[in-house]
């Protein structure tokens, strides 16, 4: 077999390339170039090598709210007349009053405000004046609500000049006067509603408190003030001076109803003890020193210890 092997020369011009491809220098540039391609692989894009975020702002915490201007009252005392006229058949001016005291004791029982009342009177209350129209007496008393009041068991409006309460009225719808005048508790439960109003507390954002409206918790639930309540009206008139023992209260007859009913009740106080009577138990609780006490059945008094360490427990379950 011949095999032919090609002698003849090439170009030139390509014997120099040829021979270029081949010199230390062209390798060298070669190299040089490749290091360059791969390592603009592994740089990635221009551009920004992290990310920037923002949290959303956290939601405020649902609670109290109070109105423009957080007005108090003078000397932090309410002083309120009751106009009987229109009051509802079956329904005595002892039994309403009794009813008043009983719900506005309960803002008491809480914080440094009192209501004072000052007597009957024939001045009509007034939820739909201008001011104008005011008369600097506050009035609680008895009327048809009419428009879009109407759906409202009880109706208030004040006012207020400055930073100062003015003017407060109360109307109780007597659409509701027979189920009132039936169940005095229901319109005791609802006059303390409305005495929040009377301090210029709005309606609370919290489901869990006396002043929520959306809707309106039960004349049940409304019988004991929450400690979503206390806060509203102490961030106004300051603590009372035994709002820990009525808040630990407040708990205490909710979290045991058997032992301690019916609930709602004034606290009270008698020489160096502040405590409530439950006439349906025939029970006591009560706090002497610091010491939270009990009084059942036995006749003995049980000291279940400081008052302070019970009032994370009350503070949780919302009061």
């Amino acid at each position: 077999m011949t095999t032919l092997v090609s002698t003849r020369p090439l170009p030139d011009s390509r014997h120099r390339l040829a021979r270029w491809l081949l010199s230390p220098l062209a390798l060298a540039l070669g190299l040089a170039c490749q290091t360059r391609l791969a390592a603009q692989e592994l740089e990635p894009e221009p551009g920004r090598d992290y990310s920037a975020n923002e949290l959303p702002e956290p939601q405020p915490a649902a609670r109290y709210l109070i109105g423009n201007g957080r007005p108090t009252w003078p000397a932090a005392v309410v002083r309120y007349y009751y106009n009987p006229s229109q009051q509802p058949a079956g329904l005595s001016t002892e039994t309403a009053l009794a009813a008043f005291r009983t719900a506005a004791g309960k803002w008491e029982n809480l914080c440094n405000v009192r209501f004072e009342y000052q007597g009957t009177t024939s001045a009509q209350p007034d939820v739909n004046g201008s001011s104008s129209s005011i008369d600097r007496i506050n009035v609680i008393g008895w009327r048809a609500l009419t428009g879009d009041k109407s759906r409202f068991g009880a109706y208030v409006q004040w006012w207020r000049t400055g930073s100062q309460m003015t003017d407060a009225d109360m109307v109780i719808n007597t659409n509701y006067g027979s189920q009132l005048a039936r169940n005095p508790k229901d319109l005791e439960t609802l006059v303390t509603h409305e005495m929040g109003h009377m301090l210029a507390i709005d309606h609370s954002d919290r489901q869990q408190s006396v002043m929520f409206a959306n809707p309106y918790n039960s004349y049940a639930f409304q019988a004991t003030l929450r400690g979503d309540d206390a806060a509203a009206c102490a961030s106004l008139y300051g603590a009372a001076p035994q709002a820990t023992a009525n808040r630990v209260f407040n708990w205490a007859e909710q979290t045991y109803p058997q032992q301690l009913w019916p609930s709602g009740n004034l606290s009270q106080d008698w020489s160096d003890y502040h405590y409530r009577f439950y006439a349906g138990s025939n029970s006591f609780v009560a706090v002497r020193n610091g010491r939270l006490l009990y009084l059942g059945l036995g006749g003995q008094i049980v000291d279940l210890g400081p008052v302070n360490d019970f009032l994370h427990l009350a503070a949780a379950a919302g009061f």
